[in-house]
């Protein structure tokens, strides 16, 4: 910009003046050198680049140059480049040099008006001399190719300290952001960001980064900006018009190309488009008012070329009229013309136009004509017609010509005669009538009547009636009482027209013609409308319509009054129907009419698409496929499908839709999905009419991807001079898109700002690890390290590098040695290590003590060179030296000294006393001498017991210490009397001899207080709880007692044995707490709780104002709705008494507040004295009048009636009377709801009869009810007693008392198919062999099993029936083709029979019995596994019985033999007969196999849902070892079975041995829940009466009985997951009648059965006892790891480890000891035989001063264990355990594999651990690794002996899985489980206490095993 000034000469006169002002403005135009940019001083590292930058201004322009010592600097290393717009220079040095480059540079700007320096220093430092904190290039920039006007970003990333600013360099100038106006942008991260390239922005680009401590300049990194080049085309070309004179058209002219190119038009060599306006790309040329023809071209051009198109522009003119058409040929329906084209010039085509002169309307057109004849057809017959013709070019249509008009000639009718109609006019003669036809097509001649009675023969056979021109006829000689039908045509004189529709009329006087012109039209999806002509001059009373479904369906009819209109609901849509329609009247039914069609309305569908199946093809698209939904539920023609989708948890509730997808198409891609994530999908066909149901939602999960994110907090720091430790947190959660499955660590080594060498990768393969340390790195050297999270499908994005330096190398191990001294301390020599002169030693770290003891810490002086301590005898003392130096403390030098042992020097620590009374016994606690007193290893005590102040010796006992050194130990003394006092003294030896006593402990043993026993809930009201409890006999204490609930305290007498609890809140648990208020430590407590019952009958009873008219007194009753089932209603009448003084009481209170056991007690003595005296005492008691199921609203006290069998009695005149209602509730407990009274009302008398009773109260208020329902109980018990064998009744007595609590309280209970067969059918085998008790069941199975099985043996042998039982169906020829078994038949009688199929013969057959349950008959189907020409017989059994269950005992083949077809799809449907069977879900587990079906037969709209339960764990010879695992499968299938569904199909091979097992187990079950009796010998005699064989053998009928014995002793441990907690409670309470905890008794009901052993018979050999880690941990034979044998070496074959089944697969795991020495070989041998890769290892090596495993693994180098040599690969130290990697290689064939071992290290050293937090975690990283890198061989699992970590580890993975899978939690079972394939699983309780404790922590949680 030019400077301004002001001239100071206002006015200049002449020549001089001119000069001067030009002198003035010459010298004010120059200015002086000026600096805009002054270099900096720079601090550069050598090797590497340092740039000046120097920039100035002045008029004129100046020059910029650089000096270095005052010359110009000129150097191969130094250049200097000059800016391109500006004044300015910048001087770059590369590389640099040191000290040479070092100096001051100097920048001189000079002009012609002066000259300007400024001066900037630069430094230069060696790598080794960089200051902390000198910058440091991360990340630099790369090379970039990207496409003009896209956007380039050149990435950079620096550190130091101070944080460096970067700038950018562009080809050694440095890049100026502000100068592009935004276009350029330095980001904060430094990146520089191009946006919109130019070709200028191509060049090298460098980052610098700057702070205080230095620069450093990046590598240089060229950006390319790639231009497109493309010569110009024309992508529209401009078109040749042809216009009238005078007309407008516009011309359209585009091109393209890069770059685009300017548009022109022009005419010749005229430009018509201005030079200065040329569009680019597309120009319009618009021309108006043309009048002459002209060429016009388009011109195109570019830097590329130059292109042209010519357009053609004509002016043309109309054509004229052709001449008038002539017409050369008629037909009746077309009509030829010619004509005369009447125009010279070119004709592109004529027009036709016409039109029918009879009609109104546009005119038709032809078209398109190109010569001068044409034939116009499709015209009616006989019309009059007029025709005009004109002709077309280019330009547009001519004028038409002159018509011509011509008539069409005639042709037979072309529709037939209209509405004929028929009617009597006597009883053989017709009146035919009709109208004439719509399309005579001529002259109508005459019409022909054709009449029938046989229409199915040709019309030619029919009679015929010629009629003239005339519109009606009589047909008469008819024949009387039949139908005729009728059919009438017209004719021309060129022929015939088509008949009408056929007619029928009766041939009877009276009765109505057809309803004249039906027609039907759909009114919805679901009605059609009739409507028709009424017959003619008929009196019609009834109208009757016949309908039906397509033409086969069933013919419908309806009947309805006189009318022309009727609508038919209820069809169904979009369904044709067919409809026929009569009148009737008083002489009887006419004619129907002919059949017409409609189809009703299309509708929704009602049914969604079928089968819809997702499937994930990418990491953002998924396959959604479905079939169309049933055709019978289209509801009309499919217009298309939409698919909905939504993310799971999604915040939107709206799903995503795609929609009109066609009909025929059946798979959708959702496309642009979230990678890795759950989507909920559906699909929803559509009709017309709008869209169905939406299908089940299916959630699928998109594919893993590569993480988009880097890990986040990326640290590194040097731990030594070779090892850097990196940390890192997991990658942001919603950008891993997939399951983490490790992470890799690069690394690579750093010279300046470059890296040397390839970069090294770690792999860490956990998904939760966080940390690495990288080894075997160079000391003091830089590394570069970044991080990275992978997914199975890639490496993510790498962190940003940090880069660390490792320090220096560490001091090596001093000398030292350990000595004892004279005065029997210890001293410690060393020297330094002999690396010290180079490495001055600055420091000593020592570390001593005891080896079974933490040791000390201690910081030495670098001077000192010795240490002493003192020294206790009999210890190991451990002294560890290392010394410090720069780079830390160095290696580490040990030495271990033994003081010898000696006698004991110091006495036992006594913690306390604990005595039993009733055992006579104290339990004595102590602890050793303190470890300064001990002086050697305690091996035992002796234990001095003395009766206080008795004379004599002391009562000696020695004991063996425990293995645990400063463990508590524990004696009980036995044989002590009470309330006698004792001193207790306790002494301790080592080998050298015993110490000295202990000081005497004085105890006295007194005596417990009695504790209450049996307390229990009696009786359960709305408001109230009867509580009871027993004592011991003859105890009589008067000690009290408290009852505690919600808060509130009650005191009751040591003498009694209950207590009413009442003022309850209706329908609220209570938990009752009993307490011994005379214990001193606060009493033992006994806990039970309560629901009270529901709140009804909370109105009381109404009693009318005024009586009924008869007198009586009208009773309104409260409602009696429950939310329970009801058994029954009493209406109990209490009369009042008076008292004394002769006034009636006022009732108080409510009849709930009453002691229901003593009214039963009082009224069965009262009942029993009224027996007996009824003549001699007559004074009124409460009486029940009434008994309803169902509460009436109103009630007649005294009616004299009887209701339920009980007499509402008349009511004494003058007496007074109250009333209350009592509900007796189904419920387990003995519930009752009681309403409140009534008020009292009397029969009027002038002088009643006083009832006098001396003690007042409500007594006798419930008191009938229950000796009433007390009185059935006993008559049911009695009929019962005398019902049975005398055996029997012994054990039937105590029900009775039972029979009250039960809720059902009908007459007697339905009778049990073994119960009836033992009455009906007493053979002699049933009397022998009565029902057994279950408290007698182990006693009974002991003399069973007797003398090798004898009376078992002769107990099976004697099952017989008693009857003989045909099999006709089974024999028949049709029917042997489908007993799988010839011999195995189904008895006639109970067989199971089919719904037989039409002429098939046998189509009701199959080998099928049903077998009756516990008080159920046919509660089981009993059948032969299906074969292949059976299955559709076995589905439709499944069809009709509605069964819902079906069980199957038997694999599909057992040792190599067929023993069931598979009769079920393995995936999607098959049709087996008439029934699909589709697969809808499959659950594998260990011991069976869960499948569910879903069954639709053919021609019904109805869908059932079947499980089928296959036990796979029978072997193939004899029974199970153990029933546990048969125990559970049968539990899970009655859980299954729902209440209502039809009987159970059991089947195994032939149906009837283990299939008999099954029935005849859960039968027994089911009694045991009721009778507390088993009666197997009757049931399995029943069974037999209904299918032959049942309990196929003795050793299945032994197994029965076993299964019976460990259910009824192990009871039903299994609980919901919620309720897990509430069990827990449970089992922490001491068990009532028991001194014990719940958990105690249930942990040893785990340890009552012992093995035998011969079920170690291998692991007993003498060979392999040294094996054992433990003499009483052995494998069992049958679930023992076999190995490979070795040829001549006995017992190869053994290791002491078990095969354990998992939840889901067998022999999941294998459960072992921790190796010995000795079996370390064999036990690499077994992981590789068994392709085991997971190790878990739940010990230390050394416990409690112990050896409890020996180290099986190679620490640094690789080792060889006979075949195998196993090479570490890489360690990982987590939190709660090290997770350890190595190679193991068979030598012998060179493959190799990967081991991971998990080392759990929180397991303290005694007990379990307090949380099961840490370790359930643990389990699930165990299985998520399996499930990741694992083989398909088991997890194998140690800790010392193999047997009590090791079984929770496996009792806790199959656990929580089920928990997952099942939603329920059974430990005792599980843990039993495993008690069967290795002993002592789980060892001790404060383990199993552990499981327990670990579940219920894990339920807050369930995504341990997510994936």
């Amino acid at each position: 910009m030019a400077p301004t000034w002001r001239p100071s000469v206002v006015s200049v006169v002449g020549p001089v003046g001119l000069f001067l002002v030009l002198l003035a403005r010459g010298c004010l135009a120059e200015e002086p050198p000026r600096f805009i940019r002054e270099p900096k001083d720079q601090i550069g590292v050598s090797g590497g680049v340092a740039s000046f930058v120097c920039q100035a201004t002045g008029d004129p322009k100046p020059r910029v140059t650089w000096n270095k010592k005052g010359k110009k600097v000129n150097s191969q290393r130094f250049e200097t480049i000059d800016f391109d717009e500006s004044s300015g220079a910048v001087l770059r040095i590369q590389p640099l040099r040191t000290p040479r480059d070092e100096n001051v540079y100097e920048c001189v700007a000079q002009n012609s008006v002066g000259e300007i320096t400024v001066h900037a220093k630069l430094t230069v430092l060696r790598e080794d001399q960089l200051p902390p904190g000198f910058p440091n290039i991360d990340m630099g920039p790369q090379l970039k190719v990207v496409e003009r006007t896209r956007t380039a970003t050149m990435l950079c990333a620096a550190s130091g300290n101070p944080d460096p600013e970067i700038t950018w360099f562009k080809d050694f100038l440095p890049v100026d952001p502000s100068a592009s106006n935004g276009r350029i942008k330095q980001l904060r991260s430094g990146a520089l960001q191009i946006e919109s390239s130019e070709e200028t922005d191509q060049g090298k680009y460098e980052c610098v980064a700057t702070n205080s401590a230095g620069v450093r300049y990046s590598s240089p990194a060229n950006l390319y900006v790639r231009v497109r080049r493309v010569a110009p085309r024309f992508s529209i070309l401009p078109m040749s018009h042809e216009i009238m004179p005078g007309g407008n058209v516009n011309i359209t002219c585009v091109a393209v190309g890069s770059p685009m190119p300017y548009v022109k038009w022009m005419q010749g060599a005229e430009d018509l488009t201005p030079e200065d306006d040329m569009p680019v790309g597309r120009n319009v040329l618009e021309l108006t008012d043309v009048k002459d023809s002209a060429n016009y071209t388009c011109v195109a051009m570019s830097s590329l070329g130059v292109i042209e198109a010519v357009a053609q522009i004509t002016v043309k003119s109309l054509p004229k009229a052709p001449g008038t058409p002539v017409v050369t040929e008629n037909t009746a329906t077309s009509i030829t013309v010619t004509w005369d084209s009447g125009n010279p010039d070119p004709v592109s085509y004529y027009v036709i136009e016409y039109k029918s002169k009879s009609q109104d309307g546009p005119y038709q057109i032809k078209e398109d004509i190109t010569t001068t004849r044409y034939s116009i057809g499709g015209l009616s017959p006989n019309s009059e017609y007029e025709i005009w013709v004109s002709a077309v070019n280019s330009i547009g249509q001519g004028p038409p010509s002159e018509s011509v008009v011509t008539r069409t000639g005639e042709q037979a009718p072309a529709s037939a005669p209209r509405n004929v109609q028929a009617r009597m006019l006597s009883a053989t003669t017709m009146i035919v009538q009709w109208e004439e036809p719509v399309e005579p097509n001529g002259l109508i001649r005459g019409y022909r009547v054709y009449y029938t009675m046989e229409p199915e023969h040709p019309v030619g056979n029919w009679q015929k009636h010629n009629v003239d021109d005339s519109l009606l006829t009589t047909v008469g000689s008819l024949l009387e009482d039949e139908t005729y039908t009728v059919r009438v045509l017209a004719f021309t004189s060129v022929g015939d027209g088509p008949l009408s529709d056929p007619i029928q009329v009766k041939t009877q006087q009276g009765v109505p013609g057809q309803p004249m012109n039906l027609r039907a039209e759909a009114k919805s999806e679901t009605s059609i409308g009739l409507s028709w002509s009424a017959p003619r001059q008929e009196s019609v009373i009834k109208y009757e319509l016949l309908f039906r479904e397509g033409d086969r369906g069933r013919e419908v009819g309806r009947t309805f009054d006189p009318t022309t209109a009727f609508v038919v609901e209820d069809l169904k849509p979009n369904t044709e129907y067919a409809f026929r329609l009569a009148a009737r009247s008083p002489q009887g039914l006419g004619a129907f009419t002919a059949v017409v069609r409609q189809r009703t309305l299309q509708a929704k569908p009602s049914a969604p698409p079928q089968d819809v199946k997702c499937t994930s093809l990418r990491s953002t698209a998924i396959l959604v496929s479905w079939r169309p939904p049933p055709p019978e539920t289209h509801n009309g023609a499919l217009v298309g499908y939409s698919v909905r989708y939504r993310p799971l948890g999604s915040e939107d509730p709206d799903p995503k839709e795609v929609n009109n997808i066609p009909p025929t198409t059946t798979q959708i891609l959702l496309e642009a999905l979230e990678k890795w994530t759950e989507y909920r999908v559906t699909a929803v066909a559509y009709t017309e009419v709008g869209p169905g149901p939406e299908s089940s939602p299916v959630v699928v999960r998109t594919d893993e991807d590569v993480p988009s994110a880097p890990p986040r907090k990326v640290e590194a720091e040097a731990l030594n001079a070779t090892a850097i430790r990196v940390l890192w947190r997991s990658p942001t959660p919603g950008r891993q898109h997939g399951q983490i499955r490790g992470y890799q660590v690069h690394y690579v080594r750093m010279e300046g700002a470059e890296a040397r060498g390839p970069p090294r990768i770690k792999d860490i393969m956990l998904a939760d690890a966080q940390e690495m340390v990288i080894t075997n790195l160079q000391p003091e050297t830089a590394y570069s390290i970044t991080v990275a999270a992978y997914t199975m499908k890639g490496d993510g994005a790498r962190s940003k590098p940090k880069v660390v330096v490792t320090k220096g190398a560490v001091l090596g191990r001093p000398t030292l040695s350990v000595q004892q001294t004279p005065e029997g301390s210890l001293l410690a020599r060393w020297e330094p290590p002999a690396d010290a002169a180079e490495d001055p030693v600055l420091g000593y770290r020592l570390q001593f003590g005891r080896e079974d003891a933490a040791p000390a810490t201690l910081e030495l002086a670098a001077w000192e060179r010795r240490f002493a301590a003192p020294a206790h005898k009999g210890a190991t003392y451990v002294f560890r030296l290392a010394a410090r130096g720069r780079a830390g403390l160095g290696e580490e030098a040990s030495a271990a000294l033994s003081i010898p042992e000696d006698a004991p020097r110091g006495f036992p620590q006594i913690l306390g006393a604990a005595g039993n009374v009733s055992a006579g016994s104290v339990i004595l606690r102590w602890l050793p001498p303190v470890p300064a007193e001990r002086n050697g290893a305690i091996i035992k005590y002796t234990v001095s017991v003395r009766e206080a102040g008795a004379p004599g010796p002391a009562t000696e006992t020695e004991l063996a210490a425990a293995a645990q050194p400063g463990a508590e130990t524990a004696l009980t003394l036995q044989g002590l009397r009470p309330e006698t006092a004792y001193e207790l003294r306790v002494r301790a030896h080592t080998r050298r001899g015993p110490g000295p006593f202990s000081p005497p402990l004085r105890y006295r043993l007194a005596r417990d207080p009695v504790s209450p026993k049996n307390f229990k809930v009696k009786m359960i009201m709305k408001t109230s709880v009867l509580l009871s409890w027993e004592f011991p006999d003859n105890y009589n204490s008067p000690t009290p007692y408290k009852i505690q609930y919600n808060g509130l305290t009650l005191d009751v007498d040591g003498r009694t044995t209950k207590k009413l609890i009442t003022h309850l809140k209706p329908h609220t648990f209570y938990n009752f707490v009993l307490t011994n208020r005379g214990s001193s430590l606060g009493g033992l407590q006994q806990t039970v709780t309560a629901r009270t019952a529901f709140n009804m009958l909370s109105g009381k009873p109404s009693v009318a104002p005024k009586p009924d008219n008869d007198g009586s007194i009208v009773v309104y009753l409260p409602d009696g709705q429950s939310p329970v089932t009801v058994q029954n209603y009493f209406i109990v009448m209490v009369p009042l008494r008076k008292s004394r003084g002769g006034q009636f009481p006022i009732l108080l209170g409510s009849p709930e507040d009453m002691d229901l056991e003593e009214l039963i007690q009082d009224l069965s003595r009262l009942q029993r004295r009224s027996l007996r005296h009824s003549r001699q005492l007559e004074v009124p008691r409460p009486y029940i009048a009434a008994r309803f199921s169902i509460l009436p609203a109103v009630f007649h006290p005294g009616n004299q009636k009887q209701y339920g069998g009980f007499d509402n009695r008349g009511l004494e005149p003058g007496h007074r009377y109250v009333l209350f209602v009592l509900a007796v509730l189904q419920k387990n407990e003995p519930t009752f709801a009681a309403s409140p009274f009534s008020d009292p009302f009397q029969l009027d008398n002038p002088d009643p009869q006083p009832i006098v009773d001396g003690e007042e109260g409500l007594i006798w208020v419930i008191g009938p009810v229950l000796a009433v329902v007390f009185i059935i109980c006993i008559v049911i018990a009695i009929l019962l007693y005398k019902n049975k064998p005398d055996s029997k009744r012994k054990d039937s007595e105590p029900r009775t008392k039972c029979l009250l609590n039960n809720a059902d309280l009908a007459p007697h209970h339905p009778k049990d198919p073994v119960e009836m067969r033992r009455i009906n059918f007493q053979t002699p085998g049933m009397l022998s062999h009565p029902p057994i008790p279950i408290t007698d069941m182990a006693e009974h199975m002991e003399r069973l099993k007797a003398n090798d099985s004898l009376k078992l043996s002769q107990e099976y042998e004697s099952i017989d029936p008693g009857q003989q039982f045909t099999w006709e169906h089974s024999n028949l020829e049709a029917n042997k083709p489908k007993n799988r078994y010839a011999n195995v038949i189904a008895y006639d009688h109970s067989r199971v029979i089919l719904q037989p199929l039409e002429g098939i013969m046998g189509s009701d057959y199959i080998n099928a019995n049903y077998v009756d349950g516990y008080r159920r008959q046919n509660a089981y189907i009993a059948t032969q596994g299906p074969l292949p020409e059976t299955f559709g017989d076995f589905w439709r059994m499944v069809w009709e019985q509605r069964s819902a269950t079906v069980v199957m005992m038997t694999r599909l083949e057992e040792k190599s033999r067929v023993k069931c077809d598979q009769y079920w799809p393995n995936r999607g449907t098959e049709t087996y007969g008439f029934i699909q069977v589709t697969l809808l879900d499959t659950m594998e587990l260990a011991t069976f196999c869960v499948r569910t079906f879903s069954l639709h037969k053919n021609g019904s709209s109805e869908k059932r849902e079947v499980r089928h339960f296959q036990f796979t764990a029978w072997p193939d010879h004899g029974v199970p070892e153990y029933p546990t695992p048969f125990l559970a499968f049968l539990r899970r299938v009655k859980t299954c079975n729902p209440p209502d569904a039809g009987p159970v199909v059991v089947h195994c091979s032939a149906g009837v041995g283990r299939t008999g097992c099954f029935i005849v187990i859960d039968a027994m079950l089911e009694r045991i829940r009721t009778e507390k009796t088993v009666d197997v010998y009757g049931h399995v005699t029943l069974m037999r009466s209904q299918r032959n064989y049942m309990v196929q053998t003795e050793d299945q009928y032994s197994f029965i009985h076993e299964a019976l014995l460990e259910a009824v002793g192990c009871g039903n441990t299994e609980v919901p997951a919620r309720s897990l907690y509430t069990y827990i409670q449970k089992l922490a309470q001491v068990e009532p009648g028991e001194h014990v905890t719940g958990m105690e008794l249930e942990f040893k009901r785990l340890a009552s059965s012992k093995a035998h052993t011969s079920r170690f018979i291998t692991a007993s050999l003498p060979c392999n006892k040294f094996k054992n880690r433990l003499v009483n941990i052995l494998p069992y034979e049958s679930s023992r790891v076999c190995l490979q044998p070795i040829r001549g070496v006995e017992g190869s074959d053994y290791i002491n480890a078990s095969f354990i089944d998992g939840y889901r697969q067998q022999k999941a795991y294998i459960a072992t000891q921790g190796p010995l020495a000795e079996t370390t070989e064999d036990f690499w041998r077994a992981l590789w035989e068994n392709n085991s890769t997971i190790v878990v290892m739940l010990t230390k090596l050394r416990e409690m001063g112990r050896e409890k495993c020996h180290q099986y693994w190679p620490a640094e180098r690789s080792a060889r264990y006979q075949y195998f040599v196993v090479d570490p690969m890489a360690e990982y130290n987590m939190p709660q355990y090290i997770l350890r990697e190595f190679k193991v290689t068979d030598a012998r064939d060179g493959q190799s594999r990967t081991v991971r071992q998990f080392q759990f290290t929180d397991w303290p050293e005694q007990g379990a651990p307090k949380s099961g937090e840490g370790f359930i975690d643990f389990i699930g990283q165990v299985h998520k690794t399996k499930e990741q890198f694992g083989q398909d061989g088991p997890i194998s699992v140690h800790c010392s002996a193999g047997v009590g970590r090791t079984g929770v580890f496996i009792t806790l993975s199959i656990v929580l899985e089920r928990m997952r899978y099942e939603g329920v939690v059974d430990i005792f079972q599980t843990v039993k489980v495993l008690r069967t394939q290795r002993p002592a699983m789980v060892q001790t309780e404060d383990e199993y206490q552990f499981c327990f404790q670990a579940a219920l922590e894990y339920l807050g949680s369930f995504d341990h095993y997510a994936t």
